[in-house]
């Protein structure tokens, strides 16, 4: 895998984000709802812990991620550059990471609006930066496996309004799925409670870097990038 290529295509994706209103709005959306929590929980509180924040603002993801990946592929059906993609040197694979990378890189920019949050909390008090370490982390990998999802449901409709619908739903039934698990018993019950994103959330939001939780998001990453690359490989055909 060319990583000149990666990056490529991780630069085309970002120039897209910044040249359309959409980038800015989003960017905006996030910085109001995390500095709202961080002044609501942080502030009001008086304590050096921005885990509220984070578990409270995880709800943002299910509106931010199909805005920013219902173009990633739909886009490029529409307008046709599809062809020059398939026709062009670069692999079904580097294209699916190099767009992939490009939402994540993306949402790391606007991520890095929150780092004025522990310059905050680190004048004012004394944050436990192993848990804060643990937020963050558990934080970008919930991103990265609904951004995989995300990219996933572009490839499967040229419409980007379908595409953003589809990774709304199923956002939502990994958002839900942890409270429907309480309600049915046995081997069924636990199977949906280990899809839930809370229960795999949860740990990190305390401190609490469990490699099983690392594994079901990088799990939840492949899948969604393979299928996507499946699809692809479908419509080539």
């Amino acid at each position: 895998m060319n990583s000149r290529k990666l990056f490529a295509i991780v630069r085309k994706e970002l120039i897209h984000y910044f040249a359309s209103p959409m980038g800015y709005i989003v960017a905006a959306m996030f910085s109001l709802v995390t500095g709202f929590f961080f002044w609501l929980i942080v502030v009001g509180s008086r304590q050096a812990n921005v885990s509220p924040v984070f578990q409270n603002t995880m709800i943002i993801f299910l509106f931010i991620t199909p805005i920013i990946t219902m173009r990633l592929w739909s886009e490029e059906e529409k307008t046709g550059t599809v062809e020059l993609l398939r026709t062009s040197p670069l692999s079904l694979w580097e294209i699916v990471i190099g767009k992939f990378l490009g939402a994540c890189v993306f949402f790391l920019l606007i991520l890095s609006s929150t780092l004025l949050y522990l310059v905050i909390i680190a004048a004012t008090g004394n944050p436990d930066w192993g848990i804060v370490l643990s937020n963050f982390l558990g934080y970008i990998l919930a991103a990265m496996a609904f951004f995989s999802i995300g990219l996933l449901a572009s490839t499967l409709s040229e419409n980007q309004i379908v595409s953003a619908v589809i990774t709304f739903v199923v956002l939502l039934m990994l958002w839900v799925v942890g409270a429907a698990s309480q309600n049915v018993g046995g081997n069924f019950g636990i199977f949906l409670e280990n899809l839930s994103v809370f229960k795999h959330c949860e740990d990190f939001f305390k401190g609490v870097i469990d490699l099983t939780h690392v594994f079901y998001f990088l799990s939840v990453i492949f899948l969604g990038l393979f299928f996507s690359v499946k699809v692809l490989e479908s419509k080539r055909s």
